[in-house]
């Protein structure tokens, strides 16, 4: 690995993975020369597979299954104690040239960081790239502040997600209680609680969307809703630990993200023409009373539109 001793710093690239060879292979190449890489092998599902690298890392072969956010815990674990800061993309998403260049100079100008969050955009299972998230300004926040910018939903994805490792070490890691979603959103939420954060405008990654695959699917589920509560729950309760009130509705950021997660998980029931199953997952949840006004009205309509009136 390329070391350049004039920095204090050293990127380490935690991957979780899981019968995704192809997908692993291109990461791996995506990912620059300057970072090392450290590979959870789920089951150890590469043995038979003869993946090659072609460069130097790290890889920890699992021999039975593993729960999903367990097997992330699992990759964190394998960087070294050299690395200073860490990111863990997962093993379908993708880095882009300059990736390199632009965590530097974050680093170098923020060397007291704890979280730093940059941009991210989509690619899709075709290889098609549309716009994602990326923050529009440098904003530079002690523990707390940051929050309030994810305080409605977490926009940023992982692999444009920078964690000190010793601070990520400090407040834990993916809590392994989730077992469908949400413990990377509770995560960096946390993260912008307890650390001190940095937004860069810059883009720095690609996450890997698959429409219409399993993520799609169990959004609709009383087990991803029971999980956004649990999500809820114990961001509410750190924040309550913390005292951390400033410009802070609770009570409205705990229904916002809840009213999202049942808009998204019935408008992918109705894209489907699953409408009677739409119709039974509204019914078990209702509305959030505190969400915003334009989620609850999004809401209305996919309601009415279940409910015999196609044209909302």
């Amino acid at each position: 690995m390329k070391v350049n001793p004039q920095l204090p710093f050293k990127i380490a690239v935690a991957i979780p993975t899981y019968k995704r060879r192809s997908l692993l292979q291109r990461l791996v190449k995506s990912i620059p020369a300057e970072w090392s890489i450290y590979i959870s092998d789920n089951e150890s599902s590469l043995l038979s597979l003869d993946i090659v690298f072609g460069r130097f890392l790290k890889i920890s072969h699992l021999p039975t299954l593993v729960p999903m956010f367990a097997n992330w815990n699992l990759a964190l674990s394998l960087v070294d104690d050299d690395s200073t800061h860490v990111l863990i993309p997962s093993d379908d998403d993708l880095f882009l040239p300059g990736a390199n260049e632009i965590v530097a100079d974050a680093l170098i100008k923020n060397p007291d960081a704890d979280i730093l969050i940059m941009g991210c955009d989509f690619i899709d299972g075709e290889n098609q790239i549309r716009r994602g998230y990326c923050p529009t300004s440098l904003e530079i926040f002690p523990p707390g502040e940051g929050f309030l910018k994810f305080q409605y939903g977490v926009d940023a994805r992982m692999p444009s997600i920078l964690f000190r490792r010793a601070f990520l070490e400090r407040i834990g890691g993916f809590d392994e209680s989730f077992k469908l979603t949400a413990a990377d959103s509770e995560l960096i939420q946390r993260a912008l609680l307890l650390g001190r954060s940095v937004f860069i405008p810059k883009v720095i990654g690609l996450y890997r969307i698959w429409p219409g695959g399993l993520t799609h699917a169990r959004q609709a589920t009383d087990e991803w809703i029971k999980e956004i509560k649990l999500w809820n729950n114990k961001i509410h309760a750190l924040i309550d630990q913390i005292m951390f009130v400033n410009k802070l509705n609770i009570n409205r950021s705990h229904d916002e993200i809840l009213a999202k997660n049942i808009l998204s998980g019935a408008s992918g029931l109705v894209s489907r023409g699953e409408y009677s199953m739409a119709r039974e997952f509204l019914l078990r949840h209702p509305s959030p009373s505190n969400a915003l006004l334009r989620t609850r009205m999004r809401l209305a309509r996919i309601r009415l539109r279940v409910l015999g009136y196609p044209w909302l």
